[in-house]
């Protein structure tokens, strides 16, 4: 008996493309995709500033101060010269802070969850812009996979750009959005709605320029798409330069109005220019700047948040021809992609990524060789995606494939080495010995990263490693503020304290003015056995901003030294209060109350300490001695075992630890 026939029962690729035509489909797939090549940052420390930035911050403590957050610089307490006005990511941080505390793993599910709003915005933006589904969900996918977006999606404190991408591309559709709507005539609702997404498209602008000051572009990216799309049939040049700078004005207005109120909030701050370097330098280096910047986009290895490129003075032929002999060819390929595409979206797209990165570019706003960072490039790469999604789906047919095939197995090919190099890579921001390793191993020129490699070596005991690099960096980068620190740092943790006087003294003065550098000053002369000296920056400090963790944190210790038990415990306890997450105040407060004759209420915070940290030897130390004051002799042998396996040169646990076997 033969079959009805009828159409063929569809494949299971069939059946999953419409599926994923629909937009309440593709999405969470692209959400979860993102979520899960990203979810391993969940288990990474706060590294870099996010100490300064986050743990501690005085200002996200309590939502009292978000009115201060508009009001001030992110950085006040850093440094007086700061220029960083970001008081919605404050406003975030604070959120962040409510709900997880300082736990880690809460702020970086927070940085990934805002990775994810990124990419649905990037599509929204796409299917505005005009191009088909399948082209906008490749742009989104591209963008969320691509290696150069590690730094701001594994790096609490770059969320910011993630953050300000988000309202950025949201502001853009909706602009996109309204504008499409009062094209269509006589009908009111259509008008009353575009108007509606026209005033929500100036909110988000305001949204993303009080996160991050990469959005003060947004109005040139308005203006350019309006000369590139007349909303009207306007030929002449100049009628057709008129409207498209009438489009742009009421984001130029909220522009100005953001610039004002950070003018106002950063009334005291000088500013962050580069004396040493002119227009000139600038110009030359430039360049290379933007060919780095091309070769991250194009082959994204050696991602770091590390980069060094100083300033072109020498090699013209490699570090300034040479780019821009290449940067010529991108130009003239990218005309001519857009030539043949017959439209406008691909100059466009190149020149979303130029003007997008465009704030970054005033090289005189950073250190010699701190100008390139993956972070800045998180906002443009919005049109590097399009541009490789648009090229993805013009690929033609192969022998024996047809074209839809050859695109996917492209897509699938590419997305898969992005998946690979940002797995391989992103493990290098879990920690600060990871990140600096890496940096110093790509980049050993770098000042930042050899002093802070210096710190750490220095932190962990490591201290001729330390004295060595921290050496180097004031010999080799005289003009680095920071390296007097890191040796003085350096000299003092290793006992030779004349030395580390000498350096202490030529720290950079606007940080040693500020709250963080006094209370880190103040640690190193208590170090030194300085009380006084030391005690009274506590003083100092404490009166300006009495939240401040490192001031807490650091002055107790201060008083601990000095034998100030009382002071001590009273500094202390405030410190494990505002970062209970932290397992040192709870150990140097464990320890106040233990040489204060108050055992019992000591063990409780060295077996807490020693429970949050088991890696540090005089954690177990200290708890041993609390548990052999308490009578627990047994327990104190096995705590004094594990101090020494984590430092066989410890005198005191040996001389202890013999005294208790021979008992």
């Amino acid at each position: 008996m033969n079959e009805p026939q009828g159409h063929p029962e569809p494949g299971a690729l069939e059946l999953l493309a419409t599926y994923l035509r629909r937009p309440s489909v593709l999405l969470p797939v692209l959400g979860l995709l993102t979520f899960v090549v990203y979810s391993g940052s969940l288990s990474f420390e706060f590294v870099w500033d996010d100490w300064p930035q986050i743990v501690n911050s005085p200002i996200i403590r309590s939502w009292s101060n978000l009115p201060r957050a508009f009001t001030s610089d992110l950085w006040y307490h850093v440094a007086r010269h700061q220029v960083y006005y970001r008081p919605l990511f404050v406003a975030w941080s604070m959120l962040n802070y409510a709900l997880f505390g300082l736990r880690p793993w809460g702020w970086h599910l927070g940085a990934v969850l805002l990775h994810v709003g990124a990419v649905m915005a990037v599509f929204w933006l796409a299917r505005r812009l005009g191009l088909e589904h399948w082209t906008a969900a490749v742009a989104a996918l591209v963008f969320a996979l691509h290696p150069v977006h590690i730094e701001p999606v594994t790096w609490v404190s770059a969320a910011s750009d993630t953050m300000v991408t988000m309202f950025f591309a949201l502001a853009f559709g909706a602009f996109l959005k309204g504008r499409s709507s009062k094209r269509i005539p006589g009908e009111d609702e259509k008008q009353k709605l575009g108007t509606a997404w026209w005033i929500a498209s100036l909110a988000l602008l305001a949204c993303a320029l009080l996160t991050k000051e990469m959005a003060v572009v947004f109005s040139a990216l308005v203006g350019i798409y309006a000369w590139l799309y007349p909303a009207g049939d306007e030929t002449s040049p100049v009628k057709r330069a008129f409207a498209a700078a009438t489009e742009a004005a009421p984001y130029a207005v909220v522009t100005l109005a953001y610039v004002l109120l950070r003018k106002h909030a950063l009334l005291h701050s000088t500013g962050q220019f580069d004396p040493n370097h002119g227009m000139l330098d600038v110009a030359r280096t430039l360049p290379l700047v933007l060919s780095v910047y091309l070769r991250q986009l194009v082959i994204p290895l050696g991602i770091t948040g590390l980069y060094y490129t100083p300033y072109v003075t020498t090699a013209i032929l490699t570090q300034l021809v040479v780019p821009v002999l290449v940067l010529v060819a991108v130009l003239v390929g990218l005309w001519y992609w857009n030539r043949r595409e017959g439209h406008s979206i691909v100059a466009f797209a190149g020149l979303w990524l130029l003007i997008g990165l465009a704030p970054a570019l005033y090289l005189r706003n950073f250190g010699n060789g701190d100008f390139v960072r993956d972070r800045y490039m998180y906002l443009p790469s919005i049109g590097f995606s399009i541009l490789a999604a648009v090229g993805l789906r013009r690929l033609p047919s192969l022998k024996g494939w047809s074209a839809q095939a050859v695109q996917c197995c492209a897509v699938a090919v590419l997305c898969s080495g992005y998946v690979c190099a940002s797995l391989a890579q992103q493990v290098y921001w879990g920690n600060d010995l990871l990140l600096l390793v890496r940096g110093q191993s790509l980049y050993p020129g770098n000042p930042y990263t050899m002093a802070g490699l210096a710190k750490e070596y220095s932190q962990r005991g490591a201290h001729e490693k330390a004295i060595a690099l921290a050496e180097a960096t004031v010999r080799d980068h005289p003009e680095y503020g920071y390296g007097p620190l890191a040796l003085a740092e350096s000299y003092i943790h290793a006992g030779r304290y004349e030395e580390g006087r000498q350096w202490l003294e030529r720290v950079n003065p606007e940080y040693a003015k500020s709250e963080v550098g006094m209370a880190g000053v103040a640690g190193l002369y208590g170090q030194m056995g300085d009380y006084d000296r030391a005690l009274a920056l506590c003083s100092e400090i404490l009166e300006k901003e009495p939240d401040l963790y490192s001031a807490l944190y650091n002055c107790g210790n201060i008083h601990l030294m000095d034998g100030q038990y009382k002071d001590a415990e009273q500094l202390l306890s405030r410190a494990v209060q505002l970062v209970p997450e932290q397992a040192a105040p709870r150990h140097f407060l464990g320890r106040a109350l233990l040489q204060d004759g108050r055992n019992a209420e000591a063990q409780p915070y060295l077996l807490q300490a020693v429970a949050m940290d088991s890696k540090v030897w005089d954690y177990h130390y200290w708890l041993a001695r609390s548990l052999e004051g308490s009578g627990n002799m047994s327990a104190a042998r096995v705590e004094y075992q594990r101090a020494l396996q984590l430092n066989q040169d410890s005198k005191e646990a040996k001389l202890r630890l013999a005294a208790l076997e021979a008992k």
